[in-house]
């Protein structure tokens, strides 16, 4: 896959800071949050503290996640998430127009 600026592979970020950005969305996530519970992996960073995340249940689904940082469990509705049906869908609605707006 092709990620375009401002987004980059969490392959090229190493292991460690993946798991952490892992790590950190399970801090953050509270009951009744729409990830709360699921398994995810880190498919990649943007910019700041955005973060794409497979969604691990068979879906296909990917989460654009913009954690907080926070120590602790955070309350509802963060961290901030939208749902994408599919890698496509987020590609299309989110990294291309980001990207558009960050070259202009």
């Amino acid at each position: 896959m092709e990620w375009l600026e401002p987004w980059c592979s969490a392959a090229q970020m190493g292991e460690q800071v993946a798991q952490g950005w892992q790590r950190q969305l399970q801090i953050e996530v509270p009951p009744g949050h729409v990830l709360y519970g699921v398994p995810v992996k880190l498919l990649a960073r943007g910019n700041g503290d955005d973060a794409l995340f497979e969604l691990m249940d068979g879906s296909g689904r990917v989460a654009n996640v913009h954690l907080t940082w926070s120590k602790s469990q955070e309350r509802l509705p963060w961290p901030g998430t939208d749902i994408h049906s599919s890698l496509q869908d987020w590609v299309e609605t989110v990294m291309v127009p980001e990207h558009q707006e960050w070259v202009s």
